[in-house]
């Protein structure tokens, strides 16, 4: 279990507490990371960091927080062609626990920098036709990945049967010789 403190914040905790968090809305990234990465700094839980953010410090950094959105937003173009390789990264990793909330937040947010990124300027119409593309494309995926799970499931049944029918030939060979 990890080590809880309860004593008060001092300047420095909230400075350090402002700096994450600030680079990581300048990147792109969640304050619940921020927060996570502030709590295994100061022996303090996420929550309290959140806490801390959300009722004090917050409102000392209107200001710089308006900076980091502006500058996230100047680097968008660049994390736009980042975001495919990251949601590729999620989807084929390995499942692990305790990531799995912040790698889908990653995951909505990336998504919505290239929705915003697809569509910037583009008259409604053209949204309708590059959303209907979108869709015929992702049925035919859908498609080739149904057809590769069927694939999988059948040669999975086969080797279950040869499995059971090695099996059934066993007892029955041990019990011929008793």
């Amino acid at each position: 279990m990890s080590k809880l403190r309860q004593d008060a914040w001092t300047g420095e905790e909230d400075k350090l507490l402002a700096n994450i968090v600030l680079s990581n809305i300048r990147t792109g990234g969640t304050q619940l990371k921020a927060f996570e990465e502030v709590g295994k700094q100061l022996s303090r839980t996420a929550s309290a960091c959140g806490f801390r953010w959300n009722a004090c410090v917050r409102k000392q950094y209107k200001e710089e927080i308006q900076q980091a959105k502006t500058q996230r937003k100047e680097l968008a173009p660049t994390q736009a062609d980042n975001n495919t390789k990251t949601i590729g990264q999620i989807v084929n990793r390995e499942q692990s626990p305790s990531g799995d909330i912040i790698e889908l937040q990653v995951l909505i947010n990336n998504m919505e920098l290239l929705y915003k990124k697809a569509f910037e300027g583009e008259e409604p119409h053209n949204q309708v036709d590059t959303l209907k593309k979108q869709v015929l494309f992702l049925k035919e995926e859908n498609q080739k990945l149904s057809a590769e799970k069927d694939k999988i499931e059948k040669e999975y049944n086969k080797l279950k049967e040869i499995i059971e029918s090695s099996t059934r030939l066993l007892t029955s060979g041990a019990r011929s010789f008793k």
